[in-house]
């Protein structure tokens, strides 16, 4: 179970640190070849999305070296996917050339914030529920305070109410709930704290799959990068993604 507050930052586990060096290898290795950053790089290559980057087994161990942490207590046993190594350079956000100046202001004003999973379709960007989270678990390659994960806190209880409501007994994949979300998430900016997690290899965080979270502009004026890697394990049954605390 998580935190009522919608995420948790769990302390300094060896376990944790010992998979964090072996994963900071690997994401450093797929970063700097020229083809996998050519196809991730964005926001004027100040962003390297990394989705499925991580080179992981489904039990998510690295090398060799076991996942383990003390969110495990707290999570459903499900398979791991690739992992994402999320990278933000000195400078996030830049604007990319085919990018609306209200997308990047949101990304700057707001943290580009967002519930995964609902994905914008089509000219009109109608968000569908597309990939079914279970949770977000947050792991630090390295500090990430320059640009940290930022989480609106309780935000997960007013999102999931907002489409429990639009989808009801529906199909999830069959509804468009862009004006539930956009409702929802006005209503979040306006009654919840925005909070940044600033961890370190070692340390671990779980996110609600409802919250509302995004990533803070860098901030520090040395260079260098910040690295994470992320896990989002899919529910089978895609109404235990809507219903489930």
């Amino acid at each position: 179970m998580i935190d009522p507050d919608g995420f948790v930052v769990f302390d300094y586990d060896d376990r944790t640190v010992r998979w964090a060096a072996a994963a900071e290898k690997a994401a450093a290795k797929a970063a700097d070849d020229p083809e996998t950053r050519l196809h991730n790089l964005r926001h004027g290559n100040t962003w390297f999305v990394g989705v499925d980057v991580l080179p992981n087994k489904t039990d998510g161990s690295v090398m060799g070296v076991p996942l383990a942490g003390p969110w495990q207590s707290h999570v459903p046993d499900l398979p791991m996917h690739a992992g994402q190594v999320s990278i933000v350079y000195p400078g996030y956000p830049k604007r990319d050339a085919d990018q609306s100046e209200a997308n990047h202001r949101f990304r700057i004003t707001r943290m580009a914030a967002h519930v995964d999973g609902l994905l914008p379709e089509g000219l009109d960007r109608q968000r569908f529920a597309r990939e079914f989270h279970a949770y977000i678990l947050g792991l630090p390659l390295n500090d990430v305070s320059a640009a940290p994960t930022v989480v609106w806190k309780g935000s997960h209880r007013i999102m999931q109410k907002a489409l429990r409501e639009a989808i009801v007994d529906q199909d999830p994949r069959e509804v468009d709930v862009t004006d539930a979300y956009h409702a929802a998430r006005r209503i979040v900016f306006n009654s919840c704290e925005a909070v940044q997690i600033r961890a370190k290899p070692g340390q671990s965080f779980l996110i609600h799959r409802f919250a509302l979270h995004g990533t803070e502009p860098w901030k520090r004026p040395e260079d260098g990068r910040r690295m994470i890697a992320f896990f989002r394990p899919e529910f089978p049954d895609p109404m235990d993604w809507l219903n489930q605390p």
